[in-house]
């Protein structure tokens, strides 16, 4: 009895501790994006948890907490990927768009089609759709896994968004092999990767002076030389390997690909150049796009917009009109015939 009784201790206290955890990240006015994603996915998987403690213990639990729970489970790859996504835009003080939506749409739309459908009258139907979920989270976590891997962000700077990544793929193989274990490992998994995501966040927070201390030392003034050096291999970069018509281009890959620390090519960039990392990987798209409008005349702006690099229609217009001072139809039409 008392052994049960612990169980139910510790699968429930992961999810009502990310239920809290879900509303901090909601009102963080910093990064509100992303922290609004991470929110939502620590929702999704604590009301998902949630439904798996009571269920485990209380087989009789009423179809619509059950319906709940699982399609709870529908959003938890997508916001997953949206997460990394995110995180990864801010990381490289880009815009991430309103492309988020699309991400979302089906699953909610999946999540409505239950109306039609309740648990209560096709149990059979819900539990087979759950192999079809977990397929689905997985085809999203190894999109995320991609985003990462092109961002190349496995470095102590992003130590919280693998972790949250890694706790994804922990939580969905312990459901997804709940016939081989039992039931409640899946909640089990989630106190113990939520509390150990929570202990890498608040390590992370006690570093930053020390970090801070670091970065104010390397962002010393550089020689006029050295920074020269770096700006031509930036320019030689940009021009050879066209990195800017990548849209995940990060500040991490431009460091790596020249070979220095991401805090210096910032530097040599805002001190150098007066420009962000974002102004002055746009202003190389825009002038890719001012060729485009003009020499592919029959393209429209949402394909002249994904061959320049951008994410998105909306930042591609605002970048045009902040560095060309025109829109991307009234350049064009100075060219027309």
């Amino acid at each position: 009895m008392i052994s049960s009784q612990l169980l139910f201790l510790f699968s429930a206290l992961g999810a009502v501790n990310g239920i809290f955890l879900a509303g901090y990240f909601f009102t963080r006015r910093t990064h509100r994006l992303a922290n609004c994603m991470l929110g939502a996915l620590l929702l999704a998987v604590g009301v998902r948890t949630v439904k798996s403690s009571f269920f485990y213990f209380n087989p009789d639990l009423a179809a619509g907490f059950v319906q709940i729970g699982i399609s709870a489970c529908l959003f938890i790859g997508p916001l997953t990927y949206l997460y990394v996504s995110c995180y990864l835009a801010d990381l490289a003080q880009a815009t991430a768009g309103k492309q988020w939506r699309w991400h979302l749409l089906p699953p909610a739309l999946l999540a409505g089609l239950g109306v039609l459908l309740p648990f209560s009258d096709y149990p059979y139907v819900w539990r087979c759709a759950i192999t079809g979920i977990h397929v689905y989270w997985l085809g999203y976590l190894v999109l995320a896994g991609r985003l990462l891997w092109r961002a190349q962000a496995f470095s102590r700077q992003t130590i919280l968004l693998q972790s949250v990544y890694f706790s994804s793929w922990v939580i969905l193989i312990a459901y997804a092999s709940t016939r081989f274990t039992s039931y409640i490992v899946g909640a089990l998994s989630f106190t113990f990767t939520l509390h150990v995501t929570i202990l890498t966040y608040f390590l992370r927070a006690d570093a930053k002076p020390e970090q801070t201390k670091n970065d104010k030392y390397q962002n010393r003034k550089l020689a006029e030389g050295d920074a020269r050096t770096i700006l031509d291999a930036l320019d030689e970069l940009m021009h050879r390997e066209q990195l800017y018509l990548n849209p995940n281009l990060s500040l991490a890959l431009l460091a790596r690909k020249v070979g220095n620390l991401q805090t210096t090519i910032s530097q040599v960039i805002n001190d150098n150049l007066g420009k962000s990392f974002n102004l002055y990987i746009n202003e190389f798209r825009i002038q890719h796009a001012k060729e485009l409008l003009v020499r592919e005349s029959h393209l429209n702006m949402e394909l002249v917009a994904e061959r320049s690099g951008f994410n998105s229609n909306s930042t591609f217009f605002s970048a045009f009109k902040k560095i060309a001072g025109q829109t991307p139809a009234s350049y064009r039409a100075e060219f027309a015939s």
